[in-house]
């Protein structure tokens, strides 16, 4: 649950940031906390819009600068895995996600010669709105830490959405009014967000698994995302759902 708490704390910092950069730094010291070397947020539009693209990173200096200029991000597999995936991968996996091509091999080991040894995506889709993605990154060769990882879903969404809003009140556009999720949806949502299965929230409501995943997608087709670790992010950034709810108490809920 500490992990979870530490997510509270950056999500109160992320939330209040008054620019992009200074939500590069929370992310960063996130980042850190949760044993991750380095972080790279990226945002790409879907449809016209004035927001343009957001670029935050702390990757060595000599990678990013050498990156665009030089044509080899059309070479990166992880962004073209993205487009492949709504869930995480780690960067080990992607050959399970695409074929990989020499020139994709070659740039994932020239990223290893940089100090960017293994990552842990999590690619972002806001259907007809901003997407793209937030990767945590190894610098060398320890593994991911596997008890970050969820942790790190949450770390990535946030900050997403908190940058796409910052984006949008600075071209002047305000954030779509929040969807309203119904009670038996928000009900759903509150014990999926603490881990639980269908079947288990099913259970626990008196419904049926396949009754929860119906009321579940429905309410992710209302915000108009692609995962519930998503959902999770904007019900709660929309205050319809409040920590003290999402962490709960696990005993309790069996």
């Amino acid at each position: 649950m500490s992990n979870f708490q530490n997510v509270q704390t950056f999500v109160r910092a992320v939330r209040t940031a008054p620019s992009l950069t200074d939500i590069g730094l929370v992310l960063k010291d996130a980042t850190r906390s949760f044993r991750f070397d380095h972080f790279a947020l990226a945002q790409r539009i879907n449809a016209p819009s004035r927001i343009g693209p957001v670029r935050l990173t702390d990757f060595p200096d000599a990678w990013v600068e050498n990156l665009v200029p030089s044509g080899r991000v059309a070479d990166d597999p992880v962004l073209l895995a993205c487009e492949r995936s709504v869930t995480p991968f780690a960067w080990s996996a992607l050959d399970g996600i695409m074929p990989l091509t020499a020139r994709h091999k070659a740039y994932m080991h020239q990223a290893r010669e940089a100090g960017l040894a293994e990552g842990y995506t999590v690619p972002i889709h806001v259907p007809g709105q901003a997407s793209g993605l937030v990767s945590f990154v190894m610098a060398d060769g320890r593994p991911l830490p596997a008890e970050s990882l969820p942790a790190a879903q949450y770390l990535a969404c946030f900050a997403f959405e908190a940058a796409r809003r910052l984006k949008l009140a600075a071209a002047g556009d305000d954030p779509p009014e929040a969807p309203r999720l119904t009670q038996r949806q928000l009900d759903c949502l509150v014990l999926a967000a603490r881990g639980k299965s269908n079947w288990v929230v099913g259970q626990l409501l008196g419904l049926s698994d396949g009754t929860v995943h119906k009321y579940l997608e429905a309410a992710k087709t209302r915000y108009g995302v692609a995962t519930r670790t998503e959902l999770v992010v904007r019900a709660l950034y929309d205050g319809q759902l409040a920590f003290a709810d999402v962490m709960g108490d696990s005993r309790r809920d069996g």
